[in-house]
């Protein structure tokens, strides 16, 4: 009886060991700087709540903790944490840590060793300077010159955005027509209304409008007279100061302008020969006011 009780007690001791926490240690009590140090310990798991009296109290100023890590292992039975921590240091000389619970560890840093007899101390030399070469600053050659460039294309391309901004884009790039005299325009424009026939189709007030508008940009161009935008009492009274303008002359603008008011606003209606004459008259006023270029060279010589 008395052995079976020794049994039983050492079996309960056994146990009661194999359920106690390792003793937290570390891995080496010297090493160099820099160099890793394992401090470790392992408590069984349903004793996880003590975990944090283990844990390692980080002092800055000569220890760096590097990493942790907590794993979970089986032994005889029973589950344990492992806990190891990672750390190193880079301040020469004794130093100490602590756990939670008050348990303190010793250990030492040490230099690298430093052989002097083994080499020769020199003074630091310059950066060596290498030569010049123009393919380094090619790039920003190219580069300064395309902006140069653009720039140049972006004044060029607003100049001449605003100069023909209110020109049709087509007009740009198409040789212009030659410009021709005031009389030709007016002529060309007159006859081109004849064909038109717009009498013979009842259009009587189109056909007086629009001899009147000619006859009104002949004057705007030939005697610089902005009789688009005056009555017809304004354009004769100011005709009347021009020199070179004759009493048939002005009897027949007078008649045709004051035929077209009545058209167009008193709604007379004409008959067919007073309306193939109103174009004969409008046709004879700008024969006769036109201006002879010809003439004039011919007097240049002469004189």
């Amino acid at each position: 009886m008395k052995r079976l009780s020794i049994i039983i007690l050492l079996l309960f001791s056994i146990s009661n060991t194999f359920s106690q926490p390792t003793i937290p240690n570390i891995s080496k009590t010297k090493f160099q700087i820099g160099d890793q140090v394992v401090y470790s310990f392992s408590i069984p798991l349903e004793k996880a709540s003590e975990l944090s009296t283990y844990i390692l109290t980080e002092k800055k100023d000569s220890l760096e903790i590097i990493k942790q890590t907590i794993d979970t292992t089986k032994r005889n039975g029973k589950e344990f944490l492992d806990v190891k921590f990672y750390f190193t240091s880079f301040v020469e000389g004794k130093h100490k840590i602590i756990n939670q619970n008050g348990r303190s560890f010793e250990y030492e840093v040490t230099s690298f060793p430093i052989d002097t007899t083994s080499f020769e101390i020199k003074d630091i030399k310059a950066n060596i300077k290498e030569p010049f070469s123009i393919k380094e600053i090619m790039p920003i050659i190219i580069w300064v010159l395309i902006a140069i460039g653009l720039i140049i294309l972006s004044y060029f391309s607003i100049k001449l955005w605003k100069k023909y901004r209110k020109t049709n884009i087509k007009e740009i790039f198409i040789k212009p027509k030659p410009i021709l005299p005031a009389h030709e325009i007016a002529l060309n424009a007159l006859e081109q209304l004849r064909l038109r026939r717009l009498i013979e189709n009842n259009r009587i007030k189109e056909y007086y409008s629009e001899i009147s508008e000619i006859l009104r940009i002949y004057l705007n161009d030939r005697f610089s007279i902005i009789a688009i935008e005056m009555t017809t009492q304004e354009i004769l009274a100011q005709i009347k100061g021009i020199e070179f303008t004759d009493e048939i002359s002005f009897n027949l603008l007078k008649e045709v302008l004051e035929y077209s008011d009545l058209v167009k606003f008193a709604k007379y209606t004409p008959t067919s020969h007073l309306s193939e004459k109103c174009m004969q008259d409008a046709v004879e006023f700008v024969n006769n006011t036109k201006l002879i270029v010809e003439d004039k060279e011919k007097e240049v010589k002469n004189d």
